[in-house]
């Protein structure tokens, strides 16, 4: 079994960004509600962020789960990627990988 990857570096790249991208706006649409109304508390902070989704996601231990599984997968590839001579490259999936623990730090806060 080979240990290499088939799959060209750019590709792994682009497709960490994407499993970025879910965790990225729901950790915005978190910050939009606490800067928006400062004078909500912790419960009606929740309740309109949960009101933004559908019905089958609207509980905020799922989409906090979701956040941290696309954030891995998204740490994931970008780990893929760091094999790439670009600088540009491997400075971005850096910053992809800072990001992402980032988030994943916030979602377990909130899931404790």
């Amino acid at each position: 079994m080979s240990t290499t990857s088939h799959v060209p570096s750019k590709v792994n790249a682009v497709i960490a960004i994407v499993f970025l991208l879910p965790a990225l706006i729901f950790f915005i649409m978190w910050l939009s509600i606490g800067i928006s109304d400062n004078t909500l508390n912790v419960n009606e902070q929740i309740y309109a962020y949960l009101q933004k989704f559908p019905g089958f996601m609207r509980n905020l231990t799922t989409i906090n789960i979701i956040s941290i599984l696309c954030c891995i997968l998204s740490i994931a590839f970008a780990a893929r990627s760091f094999r790439k001579h670009l600088l540009s490259v491997r400075v971005l999936m850096m910053l992809t990988v800072i990001v992402a623990l980032i988030i994943i730090l916030f979602d377990i806060y909130q899931i404790i």
